[in-house]
């Protein structure tokens, strides 16, 4: 499994499918899941609660529903601190959901003005 990681459009995306299709050329086929950000937003919003653990497992069963999955996700906790309780916890929840990401990946990259620099 590979992550991701960088600002908003610093071109994560174009990295991944580009990794993808590496992987492809070598035999082995591998999904891009992109905006892991998102899908954390969609678990608090449907209910999920704000937890580190909770974060973590679903994270977790992410990862090893898709072992040879590239995903990517925004860093969201490099900013202002958020006024509202809300998204003090949505950048809470995608903190501990990368982390455990990054604990269970092969390869992390961090990607800055489309250039990765591989940090794992």
């Amino acid at each position: 499994m590979i992550l991701v990681v960088g600002g908003a459009f610093q071109g994560k995306g174009r990295f991944a499918a580009e990794l993808a299709e590496t992987m492809k050329e070598r035999h082995t086929e591998c999904a891009v899941i992109l905006n892991v950000h998102q899908m954390v937003r969609e678990w608090l919003e449907r209910g999920e609660k704000a937890e580190q653990e909770v974060i973590r497992d679903l994270a977790g069963k992410l990862a090893a529903e898709n072992p040879q999955g590239i995903f990517t996700m925004d860093e969201v906790g490099c900013g202002v601190v958020p006024v509202s309780r809300e998204e003090r916890q949505y950048r809470d929840a995608v903190g501990w959901a990368g982390q455990q990401l990054a604990a269970q990946a092969d390869m992390v990259y961090r990607v800055v003005a489309g250039i990765p620099v591989k940090i794992k």
